[in-house]
């Protein structure tokens, strides 16, 4: 399952990728995205509720507020229930109000309760008919025509205003241009720069070297000078979607800082937060590719591209004894995919190669001729056109540095049986995102299992198995898998099974009664969120009467949960040397949405395979609480724990939130393609 109102600026889905195309041809001046929430609610238009994104201009709000009142008018006079100025926010760019608003059109959301049927019955005993859905939103839509219609003139020039300062150079602005360097992985910026086209931003590719005197990284922010290579894109910053761009872009949106205070307040009196949606959305922080904010104009030659561009692939010959393909690309993960489906016998490597004047990395991918189809080279000939990848013919295996072909640190890759449990308690959202990852963009093969039948499952047919984030709902895994499913997920490990866990599922393996994985999750302050039947220490200590009754202190609860982050994007340091790693320079950038906070495993335990940077380096963009931040830091993000043959992989985190953090899918790809190769 996918949320495709979350989807507009990642456009991942199909349906997404012709609705932009069709509003790109189209360009609407004024887009209403009607929707239904809970049946006890009214109903919802704008204008919208804080924080609002800070890249809407101050026509935008006009417009919001007016079309608001014109709803009201006649709300009332058919004496319907109405909010505004709650729940629904007008921040994050993927919305289907909010993408809309930064491409310049008055974007809104309706919102009308549901009937959930033909009529229900509702908390305050009135009654709710589907009919009156439909007539809710219908006169909401004549009313925001009307409106349209009486200031057409006006509206026209409102838009073309909107798309014409963005062609304007503002000195104010320090950020003239973003460089995305082709970089570690060439085929992933090109993907980003495709994308950014896809959406109606101009893109340009450099035809040699230039150098830039003002630019900063992502990570350090010092301005710096830098070259850059032929291939790189440039995105300049003087163009109509400029809005769209600097939010797509920037590495962090700046949240009202009012409305901040507020949640602060709120957090405080454990009232909740009403954040509604993720705070971190950075593209090129996503996609984990080099990118580079320049404050000046870089002097190149350029291209404006008029397709998306796409990688090319390069292969160097025939070869007599293998082919190489380095590790590192989200390319050469699609590429091994296929080559397993093809029954091509593939081996990779653990420690790096030197071979050839070329430096292939850990991971890397090696295709003996030996024991694989006479036409084997015809077969790498369209895997290099399908994939865009570069291959490396080999004739001579004498190495100059590293593993020989036949170490022991040269594995098999043993093709990938994947079961994927699915239905209650699993997150819908995370099974769908995981199998969109898998199937669509890797060509990886599942089997979707259910959740009931699971435990009682021929474990044997599947090498790798995938539980995904999930709910408490009808007990959680623990109640799905009881005592003997437990037992029986054990043996299947030790028997050489790979266990790949999400958020829920990883807290899950660390209860007292499952114990798959030697740690716990933390509660606010530390303390382990795992319980004894042992009750320690007795009742607290009353402070003294003599003393100043701190009532804020004394009103804490005694256990809980930190604050859970609002869809932030964090850094995370890998273990450079695990196979699990393989591709990585050392770095990641992840997505936080949880009250998850793992203590690292002991190294007699396992191996943490990522954990977060220290407090003060820890957050890139969006919003987290202070609290939670301090805790953050240092704690474990991805962890890896043997069991006899097999091992447990325990993401803290989903790696395929929305499907658009395209920087972490060879970290997950790791696990399950490389995951069944290294079966002790």
């Amino acid at each position: 399952m996918f949320d495709m109102n979350r989807d507009w600026f990642a456009n991942t889905q199909p349906a997404t990728a012709g609705r932009t195309r069709i509003y790109l041809e189209w360009f609407p001046q004024v887009f209403v995205d009607l929707h239904e929430m809970g049946y006890n609610q009214t109903y919802y238009f704008a204008p919208p509720a804080l924080p609002y994104n800070p890249n809407m201009t101050a026509a935008q709000h006009d417009w919001l507020n007016r079309y608001g009142q014109n709803n009201a008018k006649w709300f009332d006079r058919f004496r319907f229930d109405y909010f505004t100025r709650e729940i629904f926010d007008s921040f994050y760019p993927g919305y289907g109000e909010g993408w809309p608003i930064l491409q310049g059109a008055i974007g809104m959301t309706y919102e009308q309760a549901g009937a959930d049927g033909l009529v229900i019955r509702r908390a305050d005993d009135t009654l709710l008919s589907y009919r009156d859905g439909v007539q809710h939103h219908f006169i909401a839509s004549l009313s925001t025509a009307e409106m349209t219609a009486n200031n057409h003139e006006a509206m026209l020039r409102y838009f073309y205003d909107y798309r014409r300062t963005g062609m304007s150079a503002d000195s104010r602005e320090p950020v003239k241009e973003y460089i995305i360097p082709p970089g570690n992985d060439p085929a992933r910026a090109t993907k980003m720069a495709a994308l950014l086209m896809q959406q109606g931003i101009e893109v340009q590719r450099a035809e040699a070297n230039f150098t830039n005197t003002q630019v900063r990284d992502y990570f350090e922010r010092k301005l710096q000078t830098k070259s850059f290579p032929p291939g790189t894109y440039i995105v300049s910053l003087t163009q109509p979607a400029k809005r769209l761009l600097k939010t797509l872009m920037d590495r962090h949106t700046e949240m009202n800082a009012e409305f901040v205070k507020q949640q602060m307040q709120r957090a405080e009196k454990r009232l909740g937060d009403e954040i509604y949606d993720v705070t971190g959305w950075s593209l090129p922080l996503l996609y984990g590719v080099d990118c580079y904010t320049a404050e000046l104009a870089s002097n190149v030659r350029a291209n404006v591209l008029t397709e998306p561009p796409k990688p090319a692939g390069r292969i160097g010959g025939k070869a007599h004894l293998a082919y190489f393909l380095p590790w590192g690309r989200n390319n050469v993960a699609a590429a091994l995919a296929d080559l397993l489906r093809q029954n091509v016998r593939v081996h990779t490597t653990d420690k790096e190669i030197a071979l050839q004047g070329v430096i292939f990395p850990r991971g890397s991918l090696l295709v003996k001729v030996k024991d694989n189809p006479e036409d084997l080279y015809e077969r790498m000939q369209k895997l290099a056109r399908d994939y865009g990848v570069e291959i490396y013919c080999v004739n001579d295996s004498w190495v100059a540095g590293g593993a020989n072909f036949g170490s022991g640190h040269v594995q098999y890759v043993k093709p990938p049986r994947i079961a994927m449990a699915y239905n209650y308690p699993t997150s819908s959202l995370s099974c769908g995102w995981t199998r969109y990852v898998l199937e669509q963009m890797y060509g990886c093969a599942v089997t979707v299992v259910h959740t009931w039948q699971l435990a009682a499952a021929d474990l044997s047919k599947y090498n790798v198995i995938i539980l995904p984030d999930a709910g408490g709902a009808f007990g959680g895994y623990a109640r799905l898998f009881g005592e003997n499913g437990t037992q029986k997920l054990r043996t299947w490990m030790q028997n050489g099974g790979t266990l790949i866990t999400f958020g829920e599922a990883t807290r899950w393996l660390t209860e007292e009664k499952v114990e798959l994985l030697a740690t716990a999750r933390e509660l606010r302050g530390g303390k382990p969120e795992k319980k004894s039947d042992k009750k320690e220490g007795g009742s607290a200590k009353p402070e003294s009467t003599a003393a100043k009754y701190d009532l804020l202190k004394n009103i804490q609860p005694e256990e809980e949960l930190p604050e859970r982050t609002p869809g932030a994007l964090m850094r995370v340091q890998l273990e450079n040397t695990h196979w699990m790693t393989a591709g990585y320079d050392g770095y990641a950038n992840v997505l936080v949405e949880s009250r998850n906070i793992f203590t690292p495993l002991k190294l007699d335990k396992g191996v943490n395979l990522a954990v977060y940077l220290p407090e003060d380096k820890l957050l890139l963009s969006g919003f987290t609480w202070e609290d939670a931040r301090k805790q953050l830091g240092s704690k474990a993000y991805l962890m890896h724990q043997s069991h006899g043959r097999g091992r447990v992989i325990a993401f803290a985190e989903d790696p395929n939130y929305r499907a658009f953090m395209d920087g972490l899918n060879l970290l997950f790809m790791n696990a399950v393609l490389l995951g069944p190769a290294h079966t002790q």
